[in-house]
């Protein structure tokens, strides 16, 4: 699907484009706010400063994506692939991050204030990532509890 025809479907009242393909697209700081974007394939493309609060989002590819200073408040990202996303400075507050695959990903200055992490467990509020290589390898598979999050919390201060 081409860029334009998105926006425009989404603009006329359209939310729902479950495995639309829109690999290499540039959507920086568009408003898609509560659009579904489940087992879409978003790779590798430019969603810098995207308003994408309350989205859809469940197991979509982002790998490679540029999401820098994007808003994902209350995003569904369970089962995404982030894989070497850039994440910088992105708003991820109570955020599902359930088995999301989050290797390689830039997180520095990321907001995951209550956000669930790959493995279920719940972030602090205010919890800013300052240290990018602590969460870099946190993936689905990391046993991570509470108290690893806590520490991970208090790491990053």
């Amino acid at each position: 699907m081409k860029t334009q025809e998105l926006l425009y479907k989404y603009a006329k009242g359209k939310r729902n484009f479950e495995h639309t393909l829109l690999r290499d697209r540039d959507l920086s700081w568009e408003y898609l706010k509560k659009i579904n974007l489940s087992d879409a394939d978003l790779s590798i493309c430019i969603l810098e400063g995207v308003d994408l609060t309350q989205a859809q989002l469940i197991n979509t590819n982002f790998f490679r994506a540029d999401l820098t200073v994007a808003n994902l408040y209350k995003a569904n990202l369970t089962g995404a692939d982030l894989r070497g996303a850039d994440l910088r400075g992105a708003e991820l507050a109570y955020a599902n991050l359930t088995d999301a695959d989050l290797r390689d990903v830039s997180l520095a200055g990321a907001d995951l204030s209550n956000a669930i992490l790959p493995n279920g467990a719940v972030m602090p509020d205010r919890a800013i990532i300052q240290r990018t290589k602590v969460i870099s390898h946190i993936t689905k598979d990391t046993p991570v509890n509470h108290t690893r999050a806590n520490s991970i919390y208090q790491y990053c201060q």
